[in-house]
């Protein structure tokens, strides 16, 4: 290939890579930045619903204590039992209280035993009997006892505390106390910069039109608090502000964030707090920083691949020549080096072998080590009668002249294969017992890269995903033998998802984090689960529902060696049922625990 050919090709390589890592990085990032900000949104949403009905009882509960303050007033006693009273105390009571506390809009009445106003704080009115238009003032004088409610009268929506008066323990009259919710709106826009507008259901709007207390609607809906920002109410009456009202938990539109809170008492809607706050004071810089940082990113390996390619290429054209040159005398040396290697990895074998047995007999490893050789003996008998069985109808056929070429094929490919199982078997079995296991100290996220790294080529074109969630920190372990486990887990779940049908989706999940002075790790996948009557059943030796030609039985088994005998630990198998991408998903799930100290 001409060297001008090498540059187009790695120039097309480089911007197909390019355009695919930026769309699907991009994609990504604002997928992750709208997760970061609903999260954010979210929490304020609650925090602030949380806000609004804790200041609602408080205020209810405060309505009733300074009501009951009251009750004990020694001017509101003259006015229940003296028939000439000055209300001047009682008019410079009510402007202490606007000047001094909260109570900025606090009304209060007397009311005698009979149910007759003696005295009101917003109004010159006196005289009339009150039982008969309430019911609830009559159920008091029938039944004195103190009462605390929310409710939407004929001026506005308020807090209302009622409590009888008695002096020398006989019933004298009753004090009402009405606060408004101004207070709480203050609040919120104090602390948590919020506008908000109290909302009376509209149920109301027609007792509340002559006599309203702050005079203002939005759309045939009262708005109960005085200090209501300008801007906030046009911007509700341009939009429409029934659909503010449908909101759930938290909407953004245009520079808002709005969040929705209704009020109720007893099972009744009274109204909705609609709470509004400019998009640019709320804090997002971290949200910022993970974007900015992550496109960063981006640029950095899109010119690291660049740098990739090109030195490839250079690579691949000043070698090509000389590779075409030399290649029979490569190839030549590769099979003496192959016949070198395959003799000293048997002579290697031999001597380990050999250690291994001096050192298992010396150690009172007999038993175990006899167990082992039954457990490949057993393996052995059924592969090694297959192989037999071949051979000999092989022989006897083309003794007789009747062996065809397709026969013969076949008897060879069956050959092959259960040589194959035979080979899987002793790699199964292979120093399961080794004494010369060192543990060795490895990042967590590395671990996993290479563990990845042995499997990769077996989930290639195959369709499967696997989503993985590492912590980054050290662990301490036997790296071998947990690779092992890592290894036979996931391939479990990779035959598994590979018996599935083509056109369904293959996940498989894998966490690894700390917990408790032990590591898990969580190998789940979307394959369906294991059947409930053999789930008890998986890590005992041999028991595979696999046909026997793809598995040997063993591979679990060892893993529950491994990981309860070798490593001290636990692993256990359950299925499970879980969301991803709002579609719903079963399938096994192995979780494996093991002490860090």
């Amino acid at each position: 290939m001409k060297k001008s050919s090498y540059k187009i090709f790695t120039i097309i390589i480089y911007f197909i890579v390019s355009v695919l890592a930026f769309s699907i990085t991009t994609n990504y990032i604002l997928e992750k930045e709208n997760k970061l900000l609903h999260k954010k949104y979210n929490a304020i949403s609650s925090n602030l619903n949380d806000k609004i009905n804790s200041l609602i009882q408080k205020k209810k509960n405060a309505t009733l204590a300074f009501t009951i303050t009251l009750a004990n007033n020694a001017e509101v006693s003259e006015v229940l039992n003296s028939k000439e009273y000055s209300k001047d105390s009682l008019n410079k009571l009510s402007l202490l209280l606007r000047k001094e506390t909260d109570f900025k809009n606090v009304w209060f009445q007397v009311i005698n035993k009979n149910g007759i106003s003696l005295y009101r704080s917003w109004s010159k009115k006196k005289g009339d009997d009150l039982s008969k238009v309430r019911s609830d003032l009559k159920n008091m004088i029938k039944t004195p006892k103190i009462k605390s409610t929310i409710s939407v009268g004929k001026y506005d929506m308020t807090f209302k505390a009622m409590v009888p008066i008695y002096k020398d323990g006989k019933f004298e009259g009753v004090i009402e106390s009405i606060t408004h919710f101004n207070s709480i709106s203050r609040s919120l826009r104090k602390s948590d910069l919020f506008e908000p507008i109290i909302v009376v259901d509209k149920k109301y709007t027609k007792q509340l039109e002559k006599n309203a207390f702050t005079k203002i609607f939005v759309d045939d809906y009262y708005i109960a608090n005085l200090s209501a920002n300008k801007k906030v109410l046009e911007y509700l009456d341009t939009n429409n502000i029934e659909n503010f009202l449908k909101i759930k938990d938290y909407k953004v539109k245009d520079e808002y964030l709005i969040v929705n809170t209704p009020i109720f008492y007893d099972d009744n809607k009274l109204g909705n707090f609609l709470s509004f706050k400019k998009l640019n004071q709320i804090d997002i810089q971290y949200i910022e920083e993970y974007k900015h940082n992550a496109f960063l990113y981006l640029i950095f390996f899109i010119l690291l691949l660049g740098l990739v390619l090109y030195s490839a290429s250079h690579y691949l054209y000043s070698k090509e020549l000389k590779k075409l040159y030399i290649r029979l005398n490569e190839n030549q040396d590769k099979l003496h080096n192959l016949n070198s290697s395959l003799q000293k990895t048997v002579e290697e074998e031999v001597t380990k072998n050999y250690e291994k047995n001096k050192i298992l007999f010396q150690q009172s490893k007999m038993a175990a080590m006899g167990e082992m050789i039954g457990n490949i003996a057993h393996q052995w008998r059924q592969p090694l009668s297959v192989i037999t069985t071949a051979a000999t109808g092989i022989k006897m056929k083309k003794e007789i002249g009747i062996l065809s070429d397709n026969e013969y094929n076949d008897s060879l490919n069956m050959i092959v294969k259960s040589a194959n199982y035979l080979s899987n078997t002793i790699d199964d079995f292979r120093n399961f017992f080794s004494p010369t296991k060192d543990k060795n100290t490895v990042n967590a996220k590395e671990f996993i890269d290479k563990v990845f790294s042995l499997v990769k080529s077996n989930y290639q074109n195959k369709d499967i995903e696997v989503i993985t969630q590492i912590e980054d920190f050290e662990i301490h372990i036997f790296e071998n033998e947990l690779l092992q486990v890592m290894i036979n887990l996931l391939n479990n779940s990779r035959d598994e998802l590979i018996r599935k049908k083509s056109n369904t989706q293959r996940f498989i999940f894998l966490d690894l984090y700390a917990k408790n002075e032990s590591l898990i790790i969580s190998i789940k996948d979307s394959a369906d689960g294991v059947d409930e009557s053999i789930i008890d059943r998986i890590f005992e030796p041999y028991f595979t529902t696999k046909h026997q030609s793809q598995g040997t039985g063993i591979g679990l088994f060892m893993c529950e060696e491994i990981i309860c005998k070798h490593m001290h630990g636990k692993i256990e198998v359950f299925n499970d049922e879980f969301m991803y991408k709002n579609q719903e998903y079963k399938g096994a799930r192995f979780k494996v625990s093991i002490p860090l100290k």
